[in-house]
């Protein structure tokens, strides 16, 4: 069975941080920002003019009361394995009107603002916003949630993804060649704390970790082993710190 509402649920919750209230008019909301809209039309569809677009079919000034609109109607068109599809819808804007204190005035850019109004209620009728004009969005708990799950799915996608197991065992060569250097266990000391570092930036395995690790403790006893002598020498760890490292568990 087909599932009708596969494409209407993909953006029926949009990206808080991409919408604004509405201001200005006799009614409150929420204004999805239009590219960001058009970004998520791209996501599902392809390219604007190639996989969804639009056709102005019409567009005049109307005067109502005093006031002159600019109306607009297009056809907004998208494209998915079925073929073409399209629906009509109408976009309007104030161009001329008196402000509250009395002074006229003029918004040139009306005719973009009625097309833009159009492409955005275009494409909620296929899903994209739908939740904003659904009035769900009305529930400031609701829009909570909604946020923290678009920043919990950014987060995840800031993360940096693990290295591949030949890239860690090319660091594990590069570990042999760093220890050649040590010759105290300060030294060791030192190269173990900037490559676990380095291990927990690359999401390293516990495996290839335990061997590194493994690594540098055969290295801290090999020098320790080669003082004779006792007392406090460089390269042997005598000092509390240096034997609770990380380095020795397990």
């Amino acid at each position: 069975m087909a599932d009708n509402l596969k494409i209407w649920n993909r953006f029926a919750d949009i990206d808080p941080k991409f919408t604004k209230p509405i201001t200005g008019r006799d009614y409150g909301g929420t204004s999805p920002n239009p590219q960001y809209v058009i970004m998520c039309l791209t996501e599902m569809f392809g390219p604007c003019g190639k996989g969804f677009g639009w056709s102005v079919l019409a567009e005049d000034f109307k005067e109502m009361g005093g006031t002159f609109l600019h109306w607009c109607r297009i056809r907004f068109w998208w494209k998915d394995e079925d073929g073409e599809h399209s629906v009509e819808e109408y976009g309007q804007t104030k161009a001329a009107y008196v402000t509250s204190s009395g002074k006229m005035r003029v918004d040139e850019d009306a005719p973009k603002k009625s097309l833009t109004d159009a492409i955005i209620k275009g494409s909620s009728h296929i899903g994209v916003a739908a939740n904003i004009f659904l009035g769900r969005w009305d529930d400031q708990k609701y829009v909570a949630e909604v946020n923290k799950e678009f920043r919990e799915e950014e987060q995840k996608k800031d993360a940096p993804k693990p290295i591949t197991a030949a890239e860690q065992k090319r660091q594990l060569e590069e570990i042999d060649k760093d220890l050649l250097d040590a010759h105290t266990v300060a030294d060791v000391t030192r190269l173990f704390d900037i490559w676990l570092s380095l291990a927990e930036r690359d999401g390293w395995s516990k495996d290839y970790w335990d061997a590194a690790r493994r690594k540098f403790a055969a290295k801290k006893k090999e020098i320790e082993d080669a003082d004779d002598f006792p007392g406090d020498k460089p390269g042997r760890a005598t000092d509390a710190d240096l034997r609770n490292h990380p380095m020795n568990a397990g």
